[in-house]
């Protein structure tokens, strides 16, 4: 028989209270029943198109093979020699003796691999390459407003961010993908609307919804759920290869991937709000709403949950109104300088901040590279990319279950350190060896990133989690956008290469250093909101309330 609403919580209970936190009222309602699967079928959907916009620089913008094309009007007397690069050809004179080099305008391309691609359209090789990084970097530099989405996300919640930032990408990729279609225009104000295209499209939702993700079960799960949405990603990148393939044109695919998007707005109407947001709001009504909905799919009783919500309700008012009685009002300079002078939040911040920039920039790096390498089809060397990449996460995932969050990530830093030192060792070496020790390192740096995604949003209390993120996520996207200007100003330079690798093997080092100070984040609740009175929010000792503890 269901308990009558105002029931309290039994003597045995309100003595186990002291350390109850919300978490035990999700666990209560259903951590992972029938309402997480359905939303986390659908919610995957949105990494798994972050997937695929962050490779369409891969195909839709490969630098495929070229020749130099020599007109044929060119007088009988001279001897034509196009240089190795097919950028510049040599004039020969026989009767003066003399020879003159001349930039080659225009180039026969070889479409056998990835169709018409822009780079083909625009000329982009040769003295003109650097333009198709700047394509790579422009989707980059739109991922760095994560930092403020991330703080969107903090102020308006995770289900109203989604519906934004999908609206945005909606509208401006048919505005501009319809211009470049139907309307007659010069190449540069095609390479204009393809920026602004691809500017935008780094502006996804993956932060968001791997957030949401996270608050819609309890930290019990957070390895398998955080690691769903990272392998999410991976299918992301085999979906987009399946769409290259079978697309062959650079705008075709674009529009292939809008159609993509396109699906996925129907469910936007029915996107959840993270019950953790709700509650660091406020919003009690709709709170209880939610919790109502997540029991009822699940088959809980208000029985089970009900007096534990009621009882972090009423705890929850009387701290909101302890601190009214007790608040002290402070100028916007004062709360700026409280949270900058408070050093537990800011080493952390900046620590993971230059986590995710050297692991973010690796990670573009190695996974791009696999796409150029001439050793293995492209197609097929991104696809086993893939699932080497999905194969890191679970390895990450599974050894984070047993040995914590540190302990696990510094031991793919040291793999990656050692894949980094033994890359320039492996030229003119057997292909099979080359494959092997480029797909080792996509696993190692993989498995290292999929640890960030787990480790950084637990660093830091629910109030403060979407922006530490987007700092996390800012700082790792100016790491991946220097990675393909890297490329362009080093190609075919194999000192610099070499040069490269030891530098990168050096800031994979100060990580690990770096990583040594944050704290373990296993076994911990997640904290609701930064405690300027308690230096050691992640110390604490993992709650045992009949909770599973997080794995």
């Amino acid at each position: 028989m269901p308990i009558e609403e105002n029931e309290p919580l039994s003597s045995d209970e309100e003595t186990n209270s002291k350390n109850l936190t919300f978490e035990r009222v999700i666990e209560e309602c259903g951590s992972f029943g029938r309402y997480q699967y359905i939303h986390f079928f659908f919610l995957i959907f949105f990494p798994i198109a972050t997937g695929i916009y962050n490779f369409y620089y891969v195909f839709g913008i490969a630098e495929t093979s070229y020749e130099c094309h020599i007109s044929n009007d060119i007088n009988q007397d001279f001897n034509i020699e196009v240089l190795p690069s097919q950028c510049s050809y040599i004039i020969k004179n026989y009767q003066t003796e003399t020879n003159e080099t001349y930039p080659c305008t225009n180039w026969n391309y070889d479409r056998s691999v990835f169709g018409k691609t822009f780079s083909e359209e625009a000329n982009f090789i040769c003295q003109r390459s650097v333009y198709r990084s700047l394509l790579a970097m422009i989707l980059q530099i739109g991922a760095m407003l994560a930092f403020f989405t991330g703080q969107i996300t903090d102020l308006l919640g995770r289900r109203r961010t989604m519906q934004l930032l999908i609206c945005l990408l909606l509208v401006t990729s048919l505005i501009t993908q319809t211009l470049l279609q139907f309307v007659p225009m010069s190449i540069n104000l095609k390479f204009i609307l393809l920026l602004i295209n691809q500017f935008v499209s780094g502006i996804d939702t993956f932060m968001v919804s791997f957030i949401l993700l996270m608050e819609l079960t309890t930290s019990s799960y957070a390895t398998f759920v955080g690691n769903l949405a990272l392998v999410a990603f991976t299918f992301g990148e085999i979906i987009l290869t399946g769409m290259a393939y079978i697309c062959r044109h650079w705008l075709l695919l674009k529009w292939a991937m809008t159609l993509y998007i396109l699906a996925l707005v129907p469910y936007l109407f029915f996107v959840p709000e993270s019950p953790h947001w709700l509650l660091t709001k406020h919003r009690y009504d709709e709170l209880k709403e939610l919790l109502h909905q997540i029991a009822r799919y699940n088959h809980r009783s208000e029985s089970q949950w009900l007096p534990y919500y009621r009882y972090i309700i009423d705890k929850h008012q009387k701290q909101k109104d302890l601190n009214q009685k007790n608040k002290i009002t402070l100028s916007l300079f004062s709360k700026l300088r409280r949270f900058l002078t408070h050093i537990p939040t800011m080493s952390k911040l900046f620590i993971s901040g230059f986590l995710g920039f050297v692991t973010l920039l690796l990670y573009f790096q190695i996974s791009y590279g696999l796409a150029t390498m001439n050793e293995i089809d492209p197609y097929s060397n991104i696809i086993i990319g893939a699932f080497v990449e999905t194969i890191g996460y679970i390895a990450a995932s599974l050894f984070m279950i047993r040995y914590g969050r540190k302990s696990i990530f510094i031991l793919f830093l040291i793999l990656t350190i050692i894949c980094l030192l033994l890359r320039p060792l492996t030229y003119n070496q057997n292909r099979f060896i080359i494959i092997i020790i480029a797909q080792l390192g996509k696993f190692a740096i993989s498995g290292a990133t999929g640890v960030t995604y787990i480790f950084v949003p637990e660093l830091f209390p629910t109030t403060f989690r979407g922006t530490g993120m987007g700092f996390f996520v800012f700082l790792g996207r100016c790491g991946s956008t220097i990675a393909p200007l890297i490329d362009a100003s080093i190609n075919h330079n194999h000192v610099l290469i070499t040069a490269m690798y030891y530098l990168y093997a050096i800031l994979t080092i100060l990580c690990v250093l770096l990583t040594l100070l944050l704290p373990e984040t296993r076994n911990v609740p997640l904290v609701d909101k930064i405690n300027y009175n308690n230096s050691n929010q992640n110390n604490k000792k993992p709650y045992n309330t009949q909770s599973i503890d997080r794995t």
